[in-house]
Order: structure tokens, then C-alpha cells, then sequence
């Protein structure tokens, strides 16, 4: 059991020894190695020339960026990722949201700072206040909604 330990310990030294000066996996990375095992499966029913090459891209691209010494640029990248990823989880909610309430309340968007407003739907007039930015909108529920 202790040359197992002694082992392990090794192997981590020698991958830390590598490793050092590198940026590594990050969460970018990680998602191409996940978005290249989905299309590797895809690709095993459909046969796509195109899938093929993407899916032999994708762990190199995945593996170049980890071993980078260029860590300002592979941080940046994956910040610029993660804000993309963000805003599609954004609007995912918001879609899912709206739709769940769909009977009881409408949803604007403000012009001034693109932020959601939820509004009871109650035919008239209203004056909602923007809890990012202040501004007020006007806002006419008809009726027959």
C-alpha cells in the first residue's frame, strides 16, 4: 500500500513538474472535450465528414490551450466564453420564466438598460420603475390578453 502511495505521489510531481507555467484545463477547455465526446456519439449514427473533422480538431484545440504558457490570453478567452454562456443562460431562464407565467403576467424589456420587467397583467395603463436603472416606462395592457 505504501508503494501505491509513493507512486501516486510521483506521478503527481512529475504532472505538476509539467504542468508548471501552464494555464491548464479551464472551463472552456472542458466544455470542448464534452462537446467533442456528444459529437464523437452523434457522429457514430449519422457519419459526417464534417462532425468527423470537428471532433478531431476539438481535443487538440482543447489540449493546445492547456498546455499554453500564455495565460493572460487563454483567461481572457474563457472569460469572453463564460460571459457568452451566461447571457444564453440568461435568456434561457427568462424564456422559461415567461412562459411558466404566461396567464398571469407580461415581461418588457427596458430601453435604457435591456433589463426584464415582470408587469401583473391587469388591463390599463401602468408606470413600472426599473430596478436596474431607475427609469420609468409606460406601459398599456389591453384587454383581451
Amino acid at each position: 500500500m505504501q508503494e501505491l502511495f509513493k507512486t501516486i505521489n510521483s506521478i503527481k510531481q512529475k504532472y505538476d513538474k509539467i504542468m508548471d507555467g501552464k494555464h491548464g484545463i479551464d472551463s472552456l477547455s472542458r466544455d470542448m472535450l464534452i462537446l467533442w465526446f456528444v459529437l464523437g456519439f452523434i457522429n457514430g449514427f449519422v457519419h459526417s465528414k464534417k462532425l468527423t473533422v470537428i471532433s478531431l480538431l476539438l481535443p487538440i484545440l482543447s489540449l493546445t490551450r492547456a498546455f499554453s504558457a500564455n495565460t493572460v490570453r487563454r483567461t481572457a478567452e474563457c472569460r469572453k466564453y463564460l460571459s457568452i454562456c451566461g447571457k444564453i443562460k440568461e435568456f434561457a431562464n427568462i424564456t422559461r420564466k415567461r412562459f411558466s407565467e404566461r396567464k398571469t403576467h407580461k415581461y418588457y424589456k427596458c430601453k435604457n438598460c435591456s433589463s426584464y420587467l415582470r408587469v401583473k397583467k391587469k388591463p390599463g395603463k401602468h408606470t413600472v420603475v426599473c430596478p436596474k436603472c431607475g427609469k420609468e416606462l409606460h406601459i398599456k395592457i389591453s384587454g383581451k390578453e
